[in-house]
């Protein structure tokens, strides 16, 4: 834990990169680069004061708490629907990110991130402990880990520490399981909370950013150089979608029209009507990287990235 610093509260940060958003049931709040944090109220973005000024990376609520996640390990909580936050979590010498939060409950969250960086609170946030799947080791890497930790225990924990790929997104399904996407086609499935993980036959050996479970049960999910993959039999097997698009696509949501919407680098937008067979592409933001996607309770589309937020007009 380091001392708390507080963000700077900047004139331009609307237009600032933001990575991620979330609804706390009465606005929208952002969150992105230097401990930036933005709040819809009144009808106009505005920025909050956080005590971090690392990126923030992703955010999530249950209600009035909410979780925000970050480099250096870092992780806020806040118990006022965003407000005022409080700085739980900050480690800059380990120097990793993390890059996704889910909140199972108001108590149970689980923060992910790079080479497997995992913590996991069940007191609502106040405290965190570290986890490690060796499950979702590849076998020869495990069994060096194993010949290894007989040898030399400390070159085996600074070994195992880089060894896992980088967990990107944890999504919820509707059956109860967790579904969890990362680097090295990584596609792995818990049905116990989080607590332990099985890894689903690899079919893509780049990394995937997101997973969206459609309206009808169809998995689809979205990678590297524009890839998106369907199932229609959770997991099973996978279709390739061909589209225009080969810039990384980050993030996708299902609008409560059914419409599937995903943002990818370079501007690019992605749409489609038919539970994500088919998509119509177009650049919605020429030179900007859009890395999230939301829909307001009023219905508006807001996406955000490089250069911060915008509603988007469908």
């Amino acid at each position: 834990m380091v001392a708390e610093t507080t963000s700077y509260i900047a004139s331009k940060a609307t237009s600032a990169p933001i990575l991620d958003m979330a609804y706390n049931g009465t606005k929208m709040i952002a969150v992105g680069d230097r401990g930036h944090l933005l709040a819809f109220i009144d009808d106009q973005w505005q920025q909050l004061s956080t005590p971090s000024q690392a990126l923030l990376t992703a955010v999530t609520f249950k209600g009035k708490n909410g979780w925000a996640v970050g480099h250096d390990a870092t992780i806020l909580t806040t118990t006022d629907g965003g407000y005022t936050w409080q700085l739980k979590q900050q480690f800059p010498d380990l120097d990793k990110p993390l890059l996704d939060v889910i909140a199972l409950s108001v108590n149970n969250i689980i923060a992910v991130g790079a080479y497997g960086l995992t913590y996991r609170s069940s007191d609502g946030g106040n405290s965190w402990t570290s986890l490690y799947f060796n499950e979702l080791l590849h076998p020869d890497d495990q069994l060096y880990l194993d010949e290894l930790k007989a040898e030399d225990e400390a070159l085996y924990l600074d070994e195992r520490s880089a060894m896992l790929p980088h967990f990107n997104r944890i999504v919820p399904l509707r059956s109860g399981k967790l579904v969890m996407v990362g680097e090295m086609g990584l596609i792995a499935l818990s049905d116990d909370g989080g607590a332990s993980w099985q890894n689903q036959e690899p079919f893509y050996d780049g990394s995937l950013f997101d997973l969206l479970e459609t309206k009808s049960g169809a998995w689809v999910a979205i990678g590297l150089r524009g890839n998106i993959f369907r199932s229609t039999d959770q997991g099973q097997s996978w279709q390739s979608v061909r589209t225009k698009v080969s810039s990384t696509i980050n993030s996708a949501t299902q609008l409560r029209d059914g419409t599937i919407v995903m943002v990818a680098n370079n501007g690019y937008l992605l749409t489609s009507t038919d539970d994500g067979q088919t998509y119509q592409t177009k650049i919605e933001a020429k030179g900007e990287d859009l890395v999230a996607v939301a829909q307001q309770k009023d219905g508006r589309v807001i996406v955000a990235g490089s250069a911060g937020v915008r509603w988007l007009g469908l």
